[in-house]
């Protein structure tokens, strides 16, 4: 793996549970990998007594005021503060590229067809190949970011559009992001920071893209104490949604998700969400 990249993982309050360690290990990936940690954070001893030098640790009070956190709640019990402190510490270890994890990965997969069906496949012993293209693919051509994509994506098999007749890109990042430390973007919100920043960013003409052909596995959203459990707990979803409808209410809305147990999530129209051109008539 290059020496100019490493993965980059924000956690709090998780300190025995960041489970995309081993799953990168798994799936081959002998890069670099840091965790990102608050200075805030009651577990910090904790995480330095197991991972050493691999913790690196920022002050939230630092970036208070560098990026719209789009409320007065005063809550800083959220992720948005790392996403954005990524880039200066990114930088402050040399880097020039970088990738950005969640702490609760399971797997890093491939997609395949079967059947009529879309499923992930685990990547054995060449993940350093594929983050590999992932970077080439940033250089080459020039986006500002490219993710993996993530299980929902492909809800509806052959019948969703994404995925009929090839798999395409999404104008989004939700997980597993790639960076250039040159090109940073500003992630905004104090909750759905990146569904929220991939349609600010987008409109104003930066290329996010997420590539369906790999997604990750992850465990499931609020199950787990740490991390943004407690915030989306008390916040619910429909004030997590709400972030992203202010920001850009041309394409992004409330609607019901789900048949059986509906609840409130936002709904993205992505054709409203990025600058076209339009032909003269």
């Amino acid at each position: 793996m290059r020496n100019d990249f490493a993965v980059i993982i924000p956690t709090h309050g998780r300190h025995d549970r960041v489970f995309t360690i081993d799953s990168l290990k798994k799936s081959g990936y002998t890069g670099n990998f840091y965790l990102l940690c608050d200075d805030e954070d009651k577990q910090l001893d904790k995480y330095k007594a197991k991972y050493g030098d691999k913790v690196i640790v920022f002050s939230k009070d630092e970036y208070i005021g560098k990026f719209d956190k789009m409320d007065n709640f005063g809550n800083k019990a959220c992720v948005v503060y790392a996403r954005n402190a990524m880039w200066d510490i990114a930088k402050k270890i040399g880097l020039k590229y970088f990738a950005v994890a969640d702490d609760d990965y399971v797997a890093f997969q491939k997609r395949i067809t079967k059947d009529g069906g879309y499923y992930g496949k685990m990547i054995k012993n060449n993940l350093d190949d594929v983050f590999n293209s992932y970077i080439d693919f940033l250089i080459t051509s020039k986006v500002d970011t490219v993710c993996f994509a993530q299980g929902g994506d492909y809800i509806g098999g052959k019948d969703n559009s994404k995925v009929a007749n090839g798999f395409k890109v999404s104008r989004k990042m939700m997980n597993l992001y790639f960076f250039d430390v040159d090109k940073p973007i500003e992630f905004k919100g104090t909750i759905n920071e990146d569904l929220t920043s991939s349609v600010t960013e987008g409109r104003t003409g930066r290329i996010i893209l997420t590539s369906l052909m790999n997604s990750i596995d992850q465990k499931e959203t609020q199950a787990q104490a740490g991390g943004l459990t407690e915030i989306y707990l008390e916040l619910g979803t429909y004030v997590k949604s709400f972030y992203s409808v202010i920001a850009a209410p041309s394409c992004v809305k409330v609607a019901l998700m789900g048949n059986n147990q509906a609840r409130i999530h936002h709904q993205v129209t992505w054709k409203n969400a990025v600058p076209k051109i339009i032909r003269e008539c």
